[in-house]
């Protein structure tokens, strides 16, 4: 049969619009940008530092106090590359099997977005693992956060071990409401979202869609299914009773996802030269926290 030498540009588009419809998709359903704070970056690492609070406002007898915010704590989030690749015959293209080749640009764009979940996931599935630390050199879910270097003595806990339910939803909410900054005043924190693995459905399927107040035979309001807006289930959550109350509005600031490079998929130039061509994806990235007052979480034995 006579083709033209040039196979792979012929196949090119149409495998790189069969990635990227899937790769749409499952972007559809991530959770990846319900909680992070998705970013782009031109450089080789990001770096955040964070700053103190302000003093509160004193009256005005003539003269003005110029407050000094301190230095708090320097996150760098260093980008890592991601690649993943696939290799087609010439003779699947000659004998007209394309059904052979077409699974294979999904296969690795499925496969793309599933390291992009386990990577984001595991902010959450190492939170109480050693090794794991933010700026402050601290895990994410702590009972002990330096509030600044300058006085690490004075903590702040955001970790605790209780099972999720109805009344832990309101006493965990009320732990973050008494979240404070680095001179003791109180964060506006306001926690409305619930975190947790498929382990978890069945008790927040109890605790979210009652009526009245669970487990009761009185009629008394729903108070925790009202405080929390969004209820989020990931399967990327490995341990089956762990779950996470969050402040998604401060999530948004201080839970990180930057997208160096973005998830793309080129043939290699040299695929024509020979009777193989080499498909690949690449994509560059990285992910952390700035700060720790957006979550309080639970290790449930």
């Amino acid at each position: 049969m006579a083709i033209s030498a040039q196979w792979a540009d012929l196949l090119e588009p149409g495998l790189r619009e069969i990635f990227e419809v899937q790769r749409d998709a499952l972007t559809a359903s991530s959770v990846i940008p319900v909680l992070f704070n998705q970013i782009g970056s031109s450089k080789a690492a990001e770096h955040f530092l964070g700053a103190g609070a302000m003093s509160d406002w004193d009256e005005y007898k003539g003269l003005i106090n110029y407050d000094d915010l301190d230095e708090l704590y320097k996150t760098t989030l260093t980008h890592k590359e991601y690649v993943k690749g696939f290799a087609l015959e010439r003779k699947l293209y000659d004998d007209d099997q394309y059904n052979l080749i077409k699974p294979q640009p999904a296969a690795l764009a499925m496969s793309a977005m599933r390291t992009r979940e386990k990577h984001a996931a595991s902010v959450f599935n190492n939170a109480f693992t050693a090794g794991y630390v933010g700026g402050d050199s601290i895990i994410l879910c702590s009972a002990s956060h330096p509030l600044a270097p300058t006085h690490a003595a004075d903590v702040l806990g955001n970790a605790g071990t209780t099972a999720l339910s109805y009344d832990s939803v309101i006493a965990t909410r009320k732990l973050m409401r008494a979240y404070t900054d680095d001179r003791r005043q109180l964060v506006s924190v306001n926690p409305d979202t619930v975190l947790y693995g498929p382990g978890l459905a069945d008790t927040v399927n109890d605790i979210a869609k009652s009526q009245a107040k669970p487990g009761t035979a009185d009629n008394d309001a729903n108070y925790a299914g009202s405080l929390v807006k969004n209820w989020v289930q990931w399967d990327y959550l490995t341990d089956t009773n762990n779950w996470f109350m969050i402040d998604s509005q401060l999530a948004k600031q201080h839970l990180l996802w930057i997208d160096r490079v973005p998830l793309e998929f080129s043939v290699d130039p040299t695929s024509d030269f020979s009777l193989v061509m080499k498909c690949r994806g690449y994509m560059r990235y990285s992910f952390g926290w700035s700060d720790f007052r957006w979550v309080y979480g639970h290790a449930v034995t």
